[in-house]
């Protein structure tokens, strides 16, 4: 399997993502709301939080624990909203929304009243926009 043992590497790929999934705008549907990139994510901010305990870095490594935290994601928060409006009705079932809502929210760590809370004003959001 592919493996980068680069911490650097990590770094850019994760930026990469980031900029991917939660800022560009020209981005292909199927791309940024893929379960399976979500997971990628996920697994790449586990590896660079396990990199730093195993080098003796737990600060670094809880300064990305902390980073990880839902709340506190000003700039993402909106872009899960805006993104899972957009496409909000041709999501058929509560279930399916909800686990779209879980798979765009990773790579960060999330309650379930974090899901839910998003869920509401994704709902809000589309409200409006179908109101239009």
């Amino acid at each position: 399997m592919f493996e980068i043992d680069n911490i650097d590497e990590l770094y850019a790929l994760q930026k990469g993502l980031m900029e991917i999934r939660f800022n560009a705008t020209d981005v292909d549907w199927a791309v940024k709301g893929s379960p399976f990139l979500s997971r990628v994510h996920e697994r790449l901010v586990e590896t660079i939080i396990a990199h730093h305990e195993e080098i003796g870095e737990s600060r670094k490594a809880q300064g990305w624990r902390d980073w990880r935290r839902f709340e506190a994601r000003a700039m993402e928060r909106p872009a899960v909203r805006e993104y899972l409006a957009e496409m909000w009705d041709e999501l058929p079932t509560p279930e399916v929304k909800r686990e779209a809502v879980v798979d765009q929210m990773r790579p960060f760590v999330f309650s379930d009243e974090n899901v839910t809370e998003m869920i509401a004003e994704i709902e809000t959001e589309w409200r409006k926009r179908s109101a239009r």
